[in-house]
């Protein structure tokens, strides 16, 4: 499974496995602000490249304005 998460530490959405959240939540001090928004069984990485993107150009773009 892939999922995408929002990483508070970085202001960014970024995806990965279970077991990479995991640890980005054990060694960050944010760790209770991380959620995960998607989950998708591992043959979606186009799909997932293009939600992935579209969050962090919105979130950009939100912080621009």
């Amino acid at each position: 499974m892939q999922f995408i998460w929002y990483n508070p530490d970085l202001n960014a959405y970024q995806k990965g496995t279970m077991n990479e959240y995991d640890e980005l939540v054990k060694s960050s001090s944010n760790g209770d602000r991380f959620d995960i928004l998607y989950e998708f069984p591992e043959e979606s990485d186009k799909l997932i490249d293009k939600i992935l993107n579209s969050l962090n150009t919105v979130r950009e773009f939100g912080m621009a304005g």
